[in-house]
């Protein structure tokens, strides 16, 4: 539990908590609070939902919006989320910088214990280490990212994908991209590869 935040609805579920924690990442970074914005899907004409969605806006800061995936109403990430758009900008940005500190301590740790292992078995050991961020004791350095850099290149990109999320609109992008391979594959149809095509995707919006 979060000390100075006994009060916080920490999510049991590890998921859950990565959920979370991956929101809280995205307020620090840009220093404001999400929207809590509901969503709905049709599948085969059927509507499906309600499903929820922490979401930040373009701004003169950030050229790009980001989007996270929260799920059904019943997930801890959705209370937490709707209970965290319920505070004052300045007591969110306080429970991120706690947060953030909290990361640091769990990446320091966990890089002498990742580093010699096999690729999946390290991708475990990361992602139940996140979920322990809410519970880890505060550090003020390393920075992340210098954390981040001491990691093998593949499990760098999965830590940074594992936190970060896509950014929003993303999926529409990789709609047209698996449409339009349909249409030169005389209807057949091929599966892009996503990560490939989202590194593509970032270097054409973040120069």
């Amino acid at each position: 539990m979060v000390e100075s935040h006994a009060h916080v609805p920490i999510p049991s579920d590890p998921v859950e908590r990565i959920r979370a924690l991956r929101v809280l990442r995205e307020v620090y970074r840009r220093g404001k609070k999400p929207g809590f914005e509901v969503t709905y899907r049709t599948v085969s004409g059927s509507t499906c939902g309600p499903y929820y969605v922490a979401r930040w806006r373009r701004d003169s800061k950030f050229r790009h919006g980001r989007t996270l995936y929260l799920g059904k109403p019943e997930n801890e990430s959705v209370r937490f989320t709707e209970w965290l758009v319920s505070l004052d900008r300045s007591e969110v940005l306080e429970l991120a910088r706690h947060l953030m500190r909290n990361l640091r301590s769990v990446l320091k740790t966990l890089l002498t214990e990742v580093s010699s292992l096999p690729y999946k078995r390290a991708r475990c050991v990361l992602t139940r280490g996140l979920a322990l961020a809410f519970d880890a004791r505060p550090s003020n350095s390393p920075r992340i990212r210098d954390l981040l850099e001491e990691l093998p290149d593949r499990l760098e990109s999965f830590l940074v994908r594992t936190l970060g999320g896509w950014p929003a609109h993303y999926s529409s992008h990789l709609n047209k991209i698996i449409r339009s391979r349909r249409k030169s594959l005389d209807g057949r149809h091929e599966v892009p590869d996503v990560q490939l095509e989202l590194e593509r995707w970032r270097l054409r919006h973040d120069r």
